[in-house]
């Protein structure tokens, strides 16, 4: 049976504009609760489903995103690093001269064997 110009291959189907309308009650409805509830709700859905509030957000982000400039490298001031580790040599060979440190360091060398 051959259809005619304009003619839906389904006849039972959706009838012209009705998804549009469907769309539209949906939209206007979501609205009126958005309005009666909205900061509410995400407040709650904050508290108690954090991922999904975390979800909602990153929704909401552009999903590519430019970055332009450019990355200067900061050279690394060593006074304060070797300040460190003068302090810690001189913590180590303060701790050597104890009674019993070569006995720890022994019993580690053990272990570590």
């Amino acid at each position: 049976m051959p259809w005619h110009k304009g003619q839906s291959g389904n006849p039972g189907g959706l009838s012209k504009g009705s998804r549009r309308k469907l769309t539209d009650a949906f939209i206007r409805a979501l609205a009126r609760d958005w309005k009666a509830h909205g900061e509410a709700v995400i407040q709650r859905v904050r508290e108690d489903n954090p991922t999904a509030y975390f979800k909602g957000m990153l929704s909401l982000v552009p999903k590519d995103i430019g970055v332009e400039g450019e990355l200067n490298q900061v050279l690394l001031k060593t006074q304060p690093l070797s300040a460190t580790v003068a302090f810690l040599e001189q913590f180590i060979s303060e701790n050597d001269d104890s009674p019993g440190a070569n006995e720890t360091a022994k019993d580690n060398s053990d272990t570590a064997a």
